[in-house]
């Protein structure tokens, strides 16, 4: 009798580890399910939601109360449930991606797998691909926008050059203006290079900033006196309304081309007897660097996206003036790399105004110490 209770006893506790274990997968399982980032959702035989994640309850938007009810009550977008359907009939694994709208829409990819003779049932993986899409597109797009810019210039100087080779001889003043177009259209290429370049580095984080205090009016001066020149042939004002103890905490360099850029736009796209104001202000803990014209303004739905790569408001004017498209995207990506922001107000025959708010503080992790790379 005693040797039967040691057993019973044994016995008990086999069971107990067992549970024990089990309870241990169990919570082991639920903790792998939590912290992932994929979606994970299981069906049974009949076709009933069995197991789904956090991640799963966010991409479609699910109740956690959905446990058990049939997967055609709770999956309400016909395209996913038709993948789902037609991976239930198949014993190999698939795959698909489907565009959910509604609140949140996302792009997701979904691998399933059914469980043929076992029982039945499916389970499915949900990857959120919409960044990853995202970005596919804005580098299709950006090599699409790159060809067709080079393609412009590059045509005109082999025409030029074609063209060239059985004039020079016959015609000296042919041959002057086509150096001049071959001259021109390189000088375009190198523009665009140049400004590719300066874009990758920024966007990648290699553009380093060396943040120091100095005052604002001095800097704004030098590049005031660049453009002096090309000003004057159009009859354009450059004017300056800084007060001279303005100064901030920024990158000098990087704030000299967000000016450059600025005022080189306003130079070219104003019209003659225009004028061209930079001012400096403080607005609480920013300071704002304005750059204002009296132009032809931009009509207010080109304004959300004028801070985009290529875009341009009148593309042949654009070109036929030298710009590359990729200016005042530089000004964004180096207003943020410093910590700050561009905005753009504009009315249609009355001109436009860019404000560049920059932080005054000196505390701003998006500065370096490291020398920035020569431009």
């Amino acid at each position: 009798m005693f040797g039967k209770d040691i057993d019973a006893l044994k016995v008990g506790e086999s069971i107990a580890k067992a549970f024990a274990d089990l309870k241990t997968e169990r919570d082991l399982l639920s903790q792998i399910l939590a912290g992932m980032q994929e979606g994970v959702l299981l069906l049974d035989a009949a076709g009933r939601l069995s197991l789904m994640n956090p991640a799963l309850r966010e991409m479609l938007l699910l109740q956690s109360d959905a446990i058990g009810e049939p997967m055609v009550d709770v999956v309400r977008q016909p395209e996913l449930r038709e993948l789902l359907e037609r991976a239930q009939l198949t014993p190999q694994a698939s795959a698909g991606e489907v565009e959910l709208s509604g609140l949140k829409p996302r792009r997701l990819l979904v691998r399933c797998s059914s469980f043929v003779g076992e029982g039945g049932g499916l389970i499915a993986v949900f990857v959120d691909v919409t960044d990853v899409r995202r970005l596919e597109n804005l580098r299709r797009d950006f090599v699409a926008n790159v060809s067709h810019e080079l393609r412009t210039p590059v045509t005109a100087v082999l025409s030029a050059a074609e063209t060239l080779r059985g004039a020079a001889a016959k015609d000296p003043d042919a041959f002057s203006r086509f150096v001049g177009i071959i001259e021109r259209n390189a000088e375009r290429l190198q523009r665009l290079i140049e400004d590719l370049l300066d874009l990758s580095r920024i966007e990648s984080r290699e553009f380093k900033l060396a943040p120091a205090e100095f005052p604002l009016l001095p800097i704004t001066q030098h590049v005031i006196g660049l453009f002096r020149e090309r000003a004057e042939k159009k009859g354009i004002s450059l004017l300056l309304d800084i007060p001279a103890e303005l100064s901030l905490f920024a990158d000098k360099r990087a704030l000299e081309q967000i000016q450059t850029n600025l005022i080189d736009n306003a130079v070219k796209y104003c019209p003659d007897g225009s004028s061209v104001t930079v001012r400096g202000r403080i607005d609480g803990d920013d300071t704002l660097v304005i750059i204002e014209d009296t132009g032809s303004g931009i009509d207010a739905h080109h304004l959300p996206r004028l801070f985009e790569r290529f875009y341009r408001v009148d593309a042949g004017r654009s070109r036929e003036v030298g710009g590359t498209g990729l200016g005042l995207a530089i000004v964004k990506h180096l207003a943020e790399a410093m910590g700050g922001a561009i905005s753009v107000t504009s009315a249609v025959g009355k001109g436009t105004a860019f404000t560049v708010r920059l932080p005054r503080t000196s505390a701003r992790t998006a500065l370096t110490t490291d020398p920035p790379p020569k431009l």
